[in-house]
């Protein structure tokens, strides 16, 4: 007897469910697309535990007949298509006919709809996948989806979910992927009988801003390129504003959510070191194509898309973005001058220190001392100075190569890296400076993260800086789950200086600030700090040290930016007082060393 046998339509049901439906949010999405490709104008969505217990789906739209509603729930049975022509040509997100029939496979599900013309709706409740009952019910213009009982038939799906809220946030995530997507749209979200999602028909640069708050307003950037009858159009985020993750990354292709393998590297490459180690941008792009130049056939969920030409799509895509950076708002620098111009902390016990060995920075020798303790000022060269009769260390008037000893103090050589002439600026990044032991070249970004890396972790670790109240207090747009997550890490903040206060909605007031946070950088710092905390669960002891990281990504010099040389001084006398002057906070090697003997070898002298 032979062992291959058909399965029952039952079973191919429930492993095509497999397929289409991951979890509550997939189930989301698909109703949400069939809503769109109805003409909705009006979305609404409800859920019951994490929608395990309850999913209702309603809209607006054209509705389907009385004659069509069995034919919905079976499957490869839909109105998209008929032949393999339309397949190249779709104008729809769903096509292939199988959400609904996945959906009824492994839940209870109840269909009201109307369409335009007639005086009654009507009703069909399903049961594995078998419709149960049908009935005329009040006429009303569109389509209901109820879900009960997910997975009620098949519990081992059930236990690879994630908690109820992991699954609810799942699900908050996809509506608002949705929605920005479709700005044209009304969108309500309703989880356990609260409303945390409202948008009305806008704007695509407002709705961004529905969604993800109104801090972004100011530091967006507006990008539309064309070629070849495609057209790349929406928002990317300035430099100076960033995520610590991607999730602020979102693409569409002709409105559809996708996951393009190749944005993340196009992204990095545009920014190159606009951006520090670490920090992503947000982008809200749209991809406008032809419809027979994108595959979406390629993935049942149709999370991933296929192009014609992927060359053709990069391309695009690296021209919008070049385009709108290289034309952005520059760096201010006045700021800058003046964190740079502050007094230096000066150890006199710091003369048991040595360079370290190798090409790549120095070593603190084991019997130096931390220059954050025994603290003194008054150092002609690093303390107060007298030049010009104003605080700080001063190089104003002195130009590259000038002999940096000659304004005070002839330092001990035991000191670390002990500039005695620096030569400015190449590539507009690094900087060439000599001391007694060879020649260094700096990146000027990591060199600046390391020195305000250690003065913050400093002040907070000996409660140095003081918390301003603010006479106005700055307002943080969020979701309100997003407000009430960061409610929920206020003692943490109070810890490092700043006070929330909820306000209505998802505002949040900031009503007090640190002094180590520059004036400006409030919102930008504050975000990123939390976005740390979302991402992972510091300790105690780690969180002075992801705020000083936040503060020394958002307030360190940039490559290109044009630093004179004065500041330049500056920077390498602070550098030569960190602990750790070789690395950057994320681990980037800050100087190269070349010592006289590199040179003499490579110039075959010895």
């Amino acid at each position: 007897m032979g062992i291959i046998h058909s399965l029952s339509p039952d079973l191919i049901n429930q492993i095509a469910a497999g397929e289409v439906i991951e979890s509550t949010h997939s189930i989301l999405k698909e109703l949400i697309e069939n809503s769109i490709d109805a003409g909705a104008s009006k979305i609404e969505i409800a859920t019951e535990s994490a929608g395990l217990g309850r999913i209702l789906v309603s809209d607006d739209g054209h509705g389907i007949t009385k004659e069509d509603l069995p034919l919905a729930i079976k499957r490869y049975a839909t109105s998209k298509i008929q032949n393999f022509h339309d397949l190249e040509h779709l104008f729809t997100f769903g096509f292939r006919g199988e959400a609904l029939a996945s959906i009824a496979s492994v839940a209870r599900l109840v269909i009201e709809s109307g369409t335009e013309g007639n005086r009654t709706a009507n009703r069909v409740v399903v049961e594995e996948g078998k419709i149960v009952s049908e009935e005329e019910i009040p006429f009303f213009q569109g389509t209901k989806i109820e879900i009960k009982d997910l997975f009620y038939n098949t519990p081992v799906r059930r236990k690879f979910l994630k908690t109820e809220s992991g699954e609810e946030k799942k699900n908050r995530t996809r509506v608002q992927t949705m929605a920005l997507g479709e700005p044209n749209i009304s969108f309500r979200y309703v989880q356990n009988g609260k409303e945390v999602f409202f948008v009305q028909k806008e704007e695509p640069l407002e709705r961004v801003l529905s969604i993800y708050g109104e801090n972004l307003r100011d530091h967006l950037l507006p990008v539309h390129t064309s070629r070849n009858g495609m057209t790349l159009r929406g928002f990317i985020s300035h430099p100076d504003f960033y995520k610590s993750s991607r999730t602020g990354q979102f693409f569409f292709v002709n409105n559809r959510s996708v996951e393009l393998k190749f944005s993340a590297q196009i992204l990095k490459r545009c920014y190159g070191e606009l951006l520090p180690s670490g920090a992503f941008p947000y982008a809200f792009l749209f991809f406008d194509l032809p419809r027979e130049f994108v595959d979406v056939n390629v993935h049942p969920q149709k999370k991933e898309v296929r192009f014609l030409s992927e060359e053709t799509v990069t391309g695009i895509l690296f021209q919008g973005i070049t385009e709108v950076l290289r034309t952005s708002t520059p760096v201010e620098f006045l700021e800058m001058r003046r964190r740079l111009s502050m007094p230096i902390p000066y150890d006199n016990n710091r003369n048991e220190s040595s360079f370290g060995e190798g090409g790549l920075g120095f070593g603190i020798g084991s019997g130096s001392s931390s220059h954050f303790g025994n603290q003194t000022e008054g150092s002609p060269l690093l303390g107060p100075s007298h030049i010009e009769g104003r605080p700080g260390f001063s190089l104003e008037g002195i130009g590259a190569g000038t002999n940096l000893h000659l304004l005070g103090e002839n330092r001990s050589k035991h000191h670390l890296f002990v500039p005695k002439k620096h030569f400015g600026v190449i590539f507009e990044t690094f900087i060439l400076a000599e001391a007694e032991d060879g020649l260094y070249i700096i990146d000027q970004h990591t060199a600046h993260e390391r020195i305000r890396y250690e003065e913050v972790l400093r002040d907070l670790k000996s409660k140095a800086y003081k918390s301003q109240s603010l006479l106005t207090p700055i307002r943080l747009e969020l979701t309100k789950e997003e407000a009430e997550e960061m409610i929920a890490e206020k003692q943490r903040f109070s810890e490092l200086g700043i006070t929330l206060e909820p306000f209505s909605g998802g505002t949040i007031l900031i009503r007090e600030v640190p002094s180590y946070i520059d004036p400006g950088k409030e919102t930008e710092t504050i975000l990123d700090l939390w976005e740390r905390f979302r991402s992972k669960d510091p300790e105690e002891k780690e969180l002075y040290d992801e705020m000083a990281k936040c503060v020394a990504c958002r307030s360190a010099i940039k490559k290109g930016d044009q630093v004179s040389d004065p500041i330049i001084g500056e920077l390498l006398q602070r550098l030569s007082y960190c602990e750790n002057p070789s690395l950057c906070p994320h681990g980037r090697p800050t100087l190269i060393k070349l010592t006289r003997k590199d040179l003499e070898t490579m110039f075959h002298r010895i």
